[in-house]
């Protein structure tokens, strides 16, 4: 009944790969992907291992022999490491933090011995498990006595996934209603990622028990390991808030978001009446020439026939910002400008238009001088709109 698990189990591990893929593409320069790229390699590597055990593949492979008894020890670290970075940004690591790896390390290390045994004494230890799936279960591992590693680290995996959860909820409570609602749907995206960790764990835990009790491997608990995992990446596809915010939650500001008129960049109040920086901010906001993708200081001091650190030191004392930020400012003004035919195209293309190069750029600056992710500020703005 359940012969075709094994092959769910293979693709499973091939449309992680591409959802992998997908993240280091599209978001290259956000630390934190990588940390979540770990997280689903893990789950897509032990999904695999399992296709490779049940369909005997893994004779053809067997460098991954007692492999996931270490990607299954660092996965429930990393998952507290990624959540805690996405809670809280920008905030420091502590040295004691480290200290969560020492467990992972240790059973590494005590692993590892098994690593290096020869193709005879691996395909040994397969015929043996063929013979009786508790075997795996019932000697040791390396320098590990037997039923230590499997239970332990399954256990040390439901416990992190608890404590992730615990921590969304105690963020949550402390930040305060405004964070909750501003971050509403990347809490539901680490929630669902927390619990879903933790709900492998649980059926691997129930695995291992029916394992140990009725040496038989138990199909149903993989199968539903499988749709939590195809449903974790199509819930991330599908879902623009969460992309939008892969660097980590909004801390709101108090004096909550600017108005578009707010965004643009005007002259210092000193400066209103100085003939020069009137002459200066005409010029530049009337050529929009920061609508090219490739303009950058460089390209803007050639045009006005200006050594670039003299034309940054003038962006300075006129405005008061830097040049990043002032060119950032005037594009997502443009881009907001455009919002009321936002539904004739896609965001992203109005976000070209404004002179983003790409995807994280725009979501970065827009966050960071607005305050809040596009679609949740474009969504409040059009609340306001109906309200009225």
């Amino acid at each position: 009944m359940f012969e075709f698990v094994p092959y769910l189990s293979f693709l499973t591990s091939g449309i992680g790969l591409l959802f992998i893929s997908y993240l280091i593409v599209r978001f290259p320069r956000i630390p934190q992907v990588y940390l979540l790229g770990w997280i689903i390699f893990s789950l897509v590597f032990l999904e695999f291992y399992i296709y490779a055990l049940t369909s005997k593949h893994i004779y053809q492979i067997l460098f991954i022999l007692r492999t996931p008894n270490i990607i299954r020890i660092f996965l429930p670290v990393v998952l507290y490491w990624y959540v805690r970075s996405m809670l809280l940004p920008g905030s420091k690591t502590k040295a004691k933090l480290y200290l969560h790896f020492l467990f992972p390390i240790l059973l590494t290390i005590g692993v590892a011995p098994d690593l290096f045994l020869s193709v005879a004494e691996k395909t040994a230890i397969l015929d043996q498990y063929y013979a009786q799936n508790k075997y795996f279960i019932s000697t040791p591992m390396g320098w590990i006595p037997a039923g230590f590693v499997q239970p332990v680290s399954i256990v040390f995996g439901i416990v992190y996934g608890l404590i992730c959860l615990f921590l969304i909820w105690k963020t949550k409570q402390k930040m305060g209603a405004q964070y909750a609602y501003i971050n509403r749907q990347s809490m539901n995206w680490l929630n669902l990622l927390s619990g879903a960790v933790t709900i492998y764990f649980l059926l691997q835990f129930y695995q291992y028990l029916n394992l140990f009790f009725n040496n038989s491997f138990d199909p149903p608990s993989q199968f539903i390991k499988c749709v939590i995992g195809i449903s974790l990446f199509t819930y991330f596809i599908t879902t623009p808030n969460v992309q939008e915010n892969m660097d980590g939650c909004i801390v709101p500001k108090k004096k909550g978001t600017p108005s578009i008129d707010e965004i643009k960049p005007e002259l210092l109040l000193e400066m209103q009446s100085d003939k020069d920086a009137i002459k200066f901010d005409v010029q530049l906001k009337k050529d929009k020439a920061y609508l090219e993708s490739d303009f950058d200081l460089a390209a803007m001091a050639k045009s006005m026939d200006i050594q670039a650190t003299k034309l940054s030191k003038l962006i300075k004392k006129y405005y008061g910002i830097s040049f990043a930020e002032y060119i950032n400012r005037l594009r997502i003004h443009n881009f907001l400008l455009q919002r009321d035919s936002f539904d004739q195209y896609t965001l992203e293309t109005y976000m070209y238009q404004s002179g983003f190069a790409n995807r994280s750029t725009f979501y970065a600056a827009f966050k960071k001088y607005v305050g809040v992710n596009p679609s949740f500020y474009l969504k409040e703005m059009s609340n306001d709109q109906t309200d009225i």
